[in-house]
């Protein structure tokens, strides 16, 4: 509290989220707001998101998403993975907005190249299903929901189990060296 109350945005942040959650005080949606923005005002990515997914799931306020895609680009702009994919999210669902799969996939690609496990099984869904494309991607839609269950995400077996289905061999071994080039520059070089 005394490093919050000396303007330490990471210590509003962690303020703000004990608000949020009771954890040692009650819960507060109000104070977990009031913690968040001074946070968010100094420019704290991690608040921006949080103040992003307290007008996503309407907790202690009205539920907006034009709101919580206002503060996840803020965080976004400050390459926040998870902000990236709750604006993937928000496109892709039409949450708010027009639905748009080409702007959902950019953003899933945008979270997913920063190792972000979500982010990577969306963006391989949408590869796999065509969406925001005129076909689908079975090739990439491999390589992405492998990423993805590497990063903790079993689900994303379905996704390359059926990709697997439409390749061949030579493409399934290309496919496991890509995912090891991929590992080996940290996503900077992976199937776009």
């Amino acid at each position: 509290m005394p490093l919050a109350q000396s303007g330490m945005a990471s210590a509003q942040n962690n303020i703000g989220h004990m608000h949020e959650e009771g954890l040692g005080v009650v819960q507060n949606y109000t104070e977990a707001m009031r913690w968040y923005r001074l946070a968010a005002d100094s420019g704290l990515a991690e608040a921006q998101h949080n103040i992003g997914l307290l007008y996503y799931h309407g907790y202690g306020v009205s539920k907006n998403q034009r709101e919580a895609l206002r503060w996840f680009r803020q965080a976004a702009d400050q390459k926040l993975a998870a902000s990236q994919y709750m604006i993937g999210r928000i496109y892709h669902a039409g949450e708010g907005l027009q639905q748009d799969f080409v702007e959902a996939r950019r953003w899933y690609a945008l979270a997913a190249h920063s190792g972000y496990a979500e982010a990577q099984f969306m963006y391989a869904f949408m590869l796999q299903a065509g969406e925001g494309a005129t076909d689908g991607d079975p090739y990439r839609a491999y390589i992405w929901s492998q990423l993805a269950e590497r990063n903790g995400l079993p689900g994303a077996q379905d996704i390359h189990s059926i990709s697997a289905l439409m390749l061949t061999a030579q493409q399934l071994e290309l496919a496991a060296a890509h995912i090891a080039r991929c590992l080996e520059t940290s996503y900077a070089e992976c199937a776009d």
